[in-house]
């Protein structure tokens, strides 16, 4: 039987460092024999569907394909590694769902920093992604709860024995050779060789306690995209950006860590015997290393001028390459076509872009079948990822040559192998021929020939993701708006969609609220205020339901979301299974912006009899437009 090693990360240890050696090595590790980093629950180079099932109470399953990838190589050491399991509730939550198998095939490996180390990473990590405001204090008041590394550690030693817990200390004076991977490799019993990339001196760079706070600030208030903004300042290496030890003074610092004096004695005599002086704090009581009151303050304005000097240099240079290739772009649309008929002409003759991958002469491998008012493409680009989509109202009845299904520029950006079924009739997929299509394709094994499946679609297409999800359980479900049934016996105050009200219904998959009950994740993006749209996602039942609310996007929740640019972002941790509804709401904070968000929330205001308020929302959106236009 196949071992199986869960590597549970903290912030700045090395995490990053470490899952890229993998992913970079996975494949030159499993042919030689030596390791599998496992590809269940792995979404690119961490495993955090794990904790994300963890914490929507699916993770048993998950486990339990786990445990079946490691016995399809039982002399090989598997490997996953997560951030997000470095996490009291999700160990507690993933102790409760571990088949009994699990808990006795796993070890666990975890690097730790000091905690008044980790915290100040960890308020830096969380800065960066917009997720807390720059506020010191209350970052401290609330994240003492976080210094206690123990109770994580025995949770994790309950479930697995305490002999199969490896914590390691962070830093080069602990590691093997200095270096987080050599380290890990050492204890996995896997020597380095030369056939093996290694990254060497790798770091993720920690900006100042400044400069991150004037990240968060500025992912709140402008359009930047701080990963480009990010990439920009690592570039530029502006002095005075890259610092450490510089959130809280040295007294906080030595306070927080007496707060766990005893408590750590206990972690290291139990997990660490031989580290115990890894959280000794000699550095903090030493008086002399202790600024004065005025040199901290003249060390924070210095770190502040730098941060301001370099975010504005990056954000410039951002600015000035959107410029020129904005007017690249123009200088192309604006080159005089030689023959206008001919170029439209051409531009209707142009076949999709799926087919150009799997006609004869391209690169992939893929099919196209016809059922009358309904069709299907297939493209096979990721063996792991596959992707079915379907049609909504919008696109039923497009009769253009080069017609793409739903999502296809996402899939295909994103090398996700994709499903596309197209509609040419609003009856919600009520066709017999290609309901047996699908279940044709679901008993020559095409679903179970990929890793992960994803169902998507909005409103109509919202739908035939759900209730067609049941033909690969297991399945992730992404659900725009979505109706369960148009079933005037199930769904008898549904007055819309008269077309789809007056197909067959009496086929298979007509009530999508009795087909997701296999899928992993089902996630529902609706507007709740929206009484139609809100009784549909009712119906929906179980603990694999995700309910992502968004007040004011209205029946169309993804097209506002793509006006605000996150749809695609929304989609990709959906399809991952790692979106979680935190995400999910930092995403939609722009809606306030898109006048779509403004029409939906004046009607429900007129709607409920506030008139008056729906005229004061509706000055306050034009105000606020005005400001951003001055």
């Amino acid at each position: 039987m196949g071992k199986i090693w869960l590597h549970i990360g903290s912030p700045k240890t090395g995490t990053t460092s470490l899952q890229n050696f993998l992913n970079d090595n996975a494949q030159v590790l499993r042919d030689t024999g030596r390791m599998n980093f496992m590809t269940t629950g792995r979404a690119h180079i961490a495993h955090n569907q794990l904790a994300a099932s963890a914490r929507t109470g699916n993770a048993t399953v998950l486990m339990e394909d786990m445990l079946r990838e490691a016995d399809g190589a039982p002399e090989v050491t598997n490997v996953a590694s997560s951030e997000m399991l470095f996490n009291l509730h999700t160990a507690r939550k993933l102790s409760g769902a571990a088949p009994e198998e699990f808990k006795q095939r796993t070890k666990v490996i975890c690097y730790i920093r000091r905690q008044d180390s980790y915290l100040e990473a960890l308020y830096k990590q969380l800065l960066k992604n917009s997720r807390i405001p720059p506020d010191r204090q209350a970052f401290l008041d609330d994240a003492k709860r976080r210094l206690h590394y123990l109770h994580t550690f025995n949770t994790y030693a309950e479930m697995f024995g305490e002999e199969n817990i490896i914590v390691r200390p962070f830093g080069p004076k602990w590691l093997v050779d200095g270096d987080v991977v050599r380290d890990f490799a050492h204890h996995l019993g896997m020597p380095i060789t030369r056939d093996l990339r290694v990254m060497e001196g790798f770091s993720n760079k920690t900006f100042s306690a400044e400069m991150s706070e004037l990240l968060s600030l500025m992912g709140e208030r402008t359009d930047f995209n701080t990963r480009e903004v990010i990439r920009e300042l690592i570039a530029l290496n502006h002095p005075g950006t890259i610092k450490s030890r510089d959130v809280f003074s040295r007294s906080e610092r030595l306070g927080l860590m007496q707060q766990v004096t005893r408590e750590n004695r206990r972690l290291v005599k139990r997990f660490m015997p031989d580290c115990k002086d890894f959280f000794q704090t000699k550095d903090l009581e030493n008086e002399e290393t202790a600024l004065s009151t005025e040199d901290q303050l003249s060390s924070q304005l210095a770190d502040r001028a730098a941060a301001t000097e370099a975010l504005m240099i990056a954000m410039g240079n951002l600015q000035a390459r959107r410029k020129q290739e904005a007017e690249l772009a123009a200088e192309a649309t604006e080159r005089p076509a030689p023959s206008p008929a001919n170029d439209a002409l051409e531009e209707d003759l142009a076949p999709p872009t799926w087919y150009r991958e799997i006609y004869p002469g391209g690169d992939k491998r893929g099919w196209f079948h016809s059922h009358g008012t309904y069709a299907a493409s297939f493209v096979e680009r990721d063996p792991d990822q596959l992707v079915v989509s379907f049609d909504n109202l919008s696109q039923a009845g497009n009769d253009a040559y080069a017609r793409e299904p739903w999502a296809q520029k996402f899939c295909a950006d994103r090398g996700y192998s994709h499903l596309g079924v197209y509609a040419q009739e609003p009856t919600w997929f009520r066709d017999a021929d290609l309901i047996a299509h699908l279940e044709e394709l679901r008993d020559q094994g095409f679903f179970k020939g990929f890793k992960k499946v994803a169902f998507v679609g909005t409103s109509m297409g919202a739908f035939g993701a759900l209730t067609f999800s049941s033909l690969a359980p297991g399945a992730t479900v992404v659900a725009f708006s979505p109706q369960t049934t148009l079933d005037e016996k199930k769904v008898r105050w549904e007055q819309r969609f008269a077309k789809g009200r007056a197909a067959d219904w009496s086929l298979p998959y007509s009530d999508a609220a009795k087909q997701i009950k296999a899928a992993s994740q089902v996630y529902v993006i609706y507007d709740h205020f929206h009484e139609g749209d809100r009784k549909h996602v009712d119906r929906l039942k179980g603990r694999n339901v995700v309910h992502l609310k968004g007040a004011g996007l209205g029946h169309k929740s993804a097209l506002v979301l793509s006006r605000m640019n996150v749809l695609k972002d929304v989609m990709e941790g959906a399809v991952a299974g790692t979106l979680t509804e935190l995400d999910f709401y930092r995403a939609i904070r722009a809606r306030k912006d898109i006048y779509l968000y403004r029409q939906a929330m004046e009607s429900y205001l007129t709607e409920r009899g506030k008139a008056d308020r729906a005229e004061r929302f509706a000055n306050a959106f034009k105000k606020r437009r005005r400001l951003q236009s001055a």
